[in-house]
């Protein structure tokens, strides 16, 4: 298991339990983000997201969950996170010994469905696969 997918896995699963946690400001901050994380650098997008946490004292209860789970993030859950590209839990090309490219767009989507109703959207929905 990569560290960089654990921490990956281990955000998304952080903003998506505690999203009382972040003010309208860090929402829009974190969607502008997602919007600057590189496609398929699964250590450059880990490294973002953690800045980010770091990078404000308004996000550290966030911060001390995140490491809290990425201590227990499963090798399970990085084997199923490979495997599923999102949409309609499709599999992904992607081998398993390699990271997945749908990094950037599993938080993206994941921002998407959490932002607060006054915080603007500057992200599409991905519907990558779709038809």
């Amino acid at each position: 298991m990569s560290v960089y997918e654990n921490s990956v896995i281990s955000f998304i699963q952080v903003i998506e339990t505690n999203a009382n946690l972040l003010t309208p400001p860090d929402w829009e901050n974190l969607n502008q983000l997602s919007n600057q994380l590189p496609n398929d650098d699964i250590e450059d997008i880990s490294n973002q997201l953690e800045d980010w946490l770091k990078a404000s004292a308004s996000r550290q209860e966030l911060f001390q969950r995140y490491e809290e789970q990425r201590e227990a993030v499963t090798d399970a859950e990085v084997i199923n996170w490979r495997g599923i590209i999102g949409v309609g839990n499709s599999k992904s090309p992607t081998p398993a010994n390699q990271p997945s490219p749908a990094a950037k767009d599993m938080i993206i989507n994941s921002i998407i469905r959490h932002l607060p109703p006054s915080t603007p959207q500057t992200n599409p929905p991905n519907n990558q696969g779709s038809t």
